[in-house]
């Protein structure tokens, strides 16, 4: 089974380190979103998949590259100079972000050829086989919630396991897009805690200078991806 199209420096059956070294990335992004003059949500998407992977014993980081915004040419350097294991681009349901992710993801992939670059969110859910067949430099796409999927494949990555083995992915299988079956509904989300660690929260606020708290509800709107229903809800300003 091939993974990716990508050449490596080393074998991937020799690929045992533990704990990954992860890096999520939120971009700059292109369109009304995150960022207002003067205002910052912090990036609840990457947070709940980031506090999972701490609880799982990898060492994660997240770099905000809405402050500024960071340059795109900085930001790439900036994921050179941490060198992780994994690179993890998740954006919240604009298609607008994809061809930013696409540049930065192929300008970090081409300097640090045995990173591993995974995508996440509403529009890789949707369009895994065109990323996978013009991205080579993509390792596997999490399709729909992340919270757990996320864990299984840094799991699977670590170890060297076999992709195809649980639901909620898309990766290359004999050079060509595969997907996994949809993983199931997450129906306890209090299980998988935000990583609030991972940004200092006096840098984010809205509404007026008040202070953005990552959090989540299951009262939020629900919205469907993949065919099944997910949930979430944006910072409560306090």
């Amino acid at each position: 089974m091939t993974l990716t199209a990508r050449k490596r420096t080393a074998p991937r059956s020799n690929y045992r380190r533990h704990p990954l070294r992860i890096l999520l990335v939120n971009i700059p992004h292109p369109a009304i979103g995150s960022r207002i003059p003067r205002e910052q949500l912090p990036p609840l998407g990457l947070l709940s998949v980031g506090g999972p992977l701490i609880g799982d014993g990898h060492a994660v980081e997240l770099l905000d590259a809405e402050f500024g915004p960071m340059p795109l040419p900085t930001l790439v350097a900036e994921i050179v100079r941490r060198a992780p294991d994994a690179v993890l681009f998740g954006h919240s349901g604009s298609s607008s972000a994809q061809p930013i992710i696409s540049r930065i993801a192929a300008d970090a992939a081409a300097a640090l050829p045995d990173v591993r670059i995974v995508y996440g969110g509403v529009h890789p859910t949707y369009f895994w086989r065109e990323i996978l067949r013009d991205e080579p430099y993509v390792d596997a796409i999490v399709r729909g919630e992340g919270e757990e999927t996320t864990r299984r494949l840094m799991r699977a990555l670590d170890k060297g396991l076999p992709l195809d083995d649980f639901p909620g992915i898309a990766f290359r299988r004999d050079g060509a897009p595969f997907g996994t079956p949809p993983a199931p509904v997450i129906t306890d989300l209090d299980a998988y805690r935000v990583g609030r660690e991972l940004i200092d929260h006096r840098r984010y606020s809205y509404w007026g200078g008040k202070r953005a708290t990552p959090t989540r509800s299951r009262r939020s709107t629900s919205r469907r991806i993949a065919g099944r229903p997910t949930t979430g809800s944006p910072p409560i300003a306090r």
